[in-house]
This record gives structure tokens, C-alpha cells and sequence, in this order.
């Protein structure tokens, strides 16, 4: 499962064409061939404002090991510009000169628990995620991460190389959580359903839906996706309505996501999976060992908990890089993975209440990476349908 950047918003968000140029005036380009649909619904909750609190960060730690929001977010805004944001052309340039590990082996800072022998301490503290683990001496001494960053502990954990990540059959009306894709890629996962006004869109993943910029908006969406075996146009689901272009080689991305016009007889709210139900409609925001689930193409249900918020991380698409800030990450319940290829798409919710939480778009064999759904919804301007 691959990590995926996400679109700043400054020039990358709305409607984009197959160059990626905005569309004229920035308005929908709708597809054709899909009716729009009465929403019952009325109109939805507002939504609380999500921020970084005390409570979401530390949970249950004991006081001794508690520091303040401020001093967490701080550290690991420190460790992001040493690390990450300052040294962007070592980071791509592998190739340091000598035989020590540079830059290009972190992948990852988020806000985190110390983990001591695989098992949590209780104690906040910055995440450096790393391809692999090196002995000190073999890194170059300005790659190093320090034991603590003003106060804060820091915790190095082993990733591996963050990548883009493949119900594999035909379902009409289609579920959230099964096979689809843009009809030159291979397959991803079809989150949920969201709405605009009277039309109504499935959402996925940029690299899944508009093929990592590469498509034009109306191109064709099959379900199932290409690698299980859709074909146009007997399996087009949706067409391509808009997508928020992913910034490769260093500028600053926030969310892969996309939306492809449907219509109502072709899906369901429904998942595919029976340990998930129905979705509720109000976004929940992330929090430190949060419990969630998902339901995705490949690895269908698992159970997974937040292990690091704040996340700025590198993800592979490809032959190319791309790099993402605020991103959620999780981690399985069990020995198996959380996500694997092929789940980017899916959408992550509560374990109670079924609250969305974020859009899975990237990982490694150990951990998953989000986007926070609230600013997915924000930078489509969309809203989910329950």
C-alpha cells in the first residue's frame, strides 16, 4: 500500500481538466448520462471545529507523562522543518556522496506514544518514521533525530517506504469498499457516497479515480476497477466530476481524493462489509488510540487504532514523490495489515457510531496513512450521504 500526498488548496482545488488547469471559472464540468437525485435528508448537522487538544492528544496517559498541546505541536513542528520541510533536495537526492543514511531514509513525523519493545508507554511523544532502522554511525549527524526536542521524547519507528495502495466482483447498486477505478489504472476502493446540491458522486482517491492528474474530467469510472476485470463501457459506474491535484517533488499536499458522478440505481449507501453498517453522516475527529475500521477492495474488514496525528510524510506514486502534512496514520489490532494495495479509497470510521475519520490512501506493510475527512469534504465541497 503506497502513502499519497494531498492537495494544498492554493491553486489545486475544484474542478481540474486532464492537463490539470482549473476548469473555466472554477464550475462544475458535469459529466453526462447521470440524473440527479432528490435528497431526503434535509440539511446535515454542523460540524464542530476540529482542533489539536490536550484530550485528543494524550488520552488516558498519567500526568506525570502529560505535556501541553502546545508544547507537542511545537516539537514536532521543529522536527518537521529539520527533517522534512528544509532539506526537500537532499531528501529526493538518495544519493548523498558517501555511504551514510541521509534524509532520503525518513518518511514520517507525526504526534505519537512511545512505543518500548512493541508495546505503548503511555508518554506523548514526536514519531520519525524511517525506511529502516540504522546504527548512529552510519547517519549523517544532520539526519540524526535527537533522544528529546525541547522537552519532548521522540520515538524512531520503522515504516518502510510509504506507497499508494487493490470484493474484487460486480455490484449493482455498488457498496462502499469494493472494487473500482479510472479506466486506465488498475483498481482502488470506493469510499462512500457524498453530495453536492442535487447530484450525487462517489469518492475516492486522485490516484484512483483521476489517475494521479493524468485524466480529463467525464472520463469513465468502472466498476469493478480494471485489474478485477471492468471493461468500458459495460462496467462505467460514474464519470470524472473533479479532483485536487497532487504536487509531486516538494510542494506541500494535503489530501489525494476525487469524486466521479453517479446515479442512484447504480450504488448504495451501504458497505460491503456487515461489521460496518450503515455510516453516519457527521465526521469525528481523530484522536490518539482512537479504535477504527474500514472496509476496503483488498484486505476488506480490519480494525486498526490512531497512532500518530499531525502527520507530514513522504509517499511513493510511482517513480515520483510527493509530500503531505496533517495526515493521520494508523496501525492494525492485529497481526495482519490494516491496508494493503489496492485499499486506497476506503473510508476509515469510528469503531461505535461509524463516524467517518479519514480517506486511506497510502501505507507500508506496517502502517496506513489518511487523510482527515474533514478536509476532503472541505476541498471538494462536499457533503457524505448516510
Amino acid at each position: 500500500m503506497a502513502t499519497q500526498p494531498r492537495g494544498r488548496g492554493v491553486g489545486n482545488v475544484g474542478q481540474q481538466s486532464g492537463e490539470g488547469v482549473p476548469a473555466a471559472g472554477g464550475e462544475e464540468l458535469p459529466p453526462q448520462g447521470f440524473e440527479e437525485f432528490d435528497v431526503q435528508a434535509g440539511e446535515l448537522p454542523p460540524e464542530a471545529e476540529e482542533e489539536l487538544t490536550e484530550e485528543l492528544l494524550m488520552g488516558a496517559a498519567p500526568m506525570e507523562m502529560r505535556v501541553t498541546a502546545e508544547s507537542l505541536l511545537a516539537a514536532k513542528e521543529q522536527l518537521e522543518q529539520q527533517l522534512f520541510l528544509n532539506v526537500t533536495e537532499q531528501a529526493l537526492a538518495a544519493e548523498s556522496g558517501t555511504d551514510a543514511v541521509g534524509f532520503e531514509n525518513i518518511v514520517a513525523v507525526a504526534i505519537g506514544e512511545k512505543m518500548i519493545d512493541d508495546q505503548p508507554t503511555g508518554e506523548p511523544a514526536v514519531i520519525v518514521g524511517v525506511l529502516a532502522k540504522e546504527r548512529h554511525e552510519n547517519i549523517l549527524p544532520e539526519a540524526l533525530v535527537p533522544p528529546t526536542i525541547n522537552g519532548v521524547s521522540t520515538d524512531v519507528v520503522a515504516m518502510g517506504e510509504l506507497l499508494s495502495v487493490p470484493h474484487r466482483g460486480r455490484y449493482r447498486p455498488a457498496p462502499g469498499g469494493v472494487s473500482v477505478g479510472h479506466f486506465r489504472i488498475t483498481a482502488g476502493t470506493l469510499g462512500c457516497l457524498v453530495r453536492r446540491g442535487p447530484a450525487l458522486y462517489i469518492l475516492s482517491n486522485n490516484h484512483v479515480l483521476a489517475n494521479s492528474n493524468a485524466a480529463r474530467i467525464g472520463d469513465p469510472i468502472l466498476q469493478p476497477g480494471p485489474a478485477d476485470g471492468g471493461r468500458a463501457p459495460r462496467d462505467v459506474i460514474a464519470r470524472l466530476s473533479q479532483f485536487v491535484a497532487i504536487r509531486f517533488g516538494g510542494p506541500v499536499n494535503t489530501v489525494d481524493c476525487a469524486i466521479a458522478q453517479t446515479s442512484p440505481s447504480l450504488v448504495t449507501t451501504r458497505s460491503q462489509c456487515p461489521g460496518i453498517g450503515r455510516i453516519s453522516a457527521m465526521p469525528a475527529p481523530a484522536a490518539l488510540n482512537l479504535l477504527v475500521k474500514k472496509c476496503g477492495r483488498t484486505t476488506q474488514f480490519t480494525a486498526g487504532r490512531a497512532t500518530g496525528l499531525n502527520a507530514t510524510v513522504w509517499v511513493r506514486y510511482g517513480a515520483q514523490r510527493a509530500l503531505f502534512r496533517n495526515q493521520i496514520i494508523f496501525q492494525s489490532l492485529t497481526s495482519a495489515p490494516f491496508s494493503q494495495p489496492g485499499d486506497s479509497g476506503s473510508l476509515i470510521v469510528t469503531r461505535t457510531g461509524n463516524r467517518p475519520v479519514g480517506l486511506l490512501y497510502a501505507g507500508s506493510a506496517t502502517h496506513t496513512i489518511a487523510n482527515p475527512i474533514r478536509d476532503v469534504l472541505a476541498q471538494l465541497n462536499v457533503s457524505i450521504v448516510p
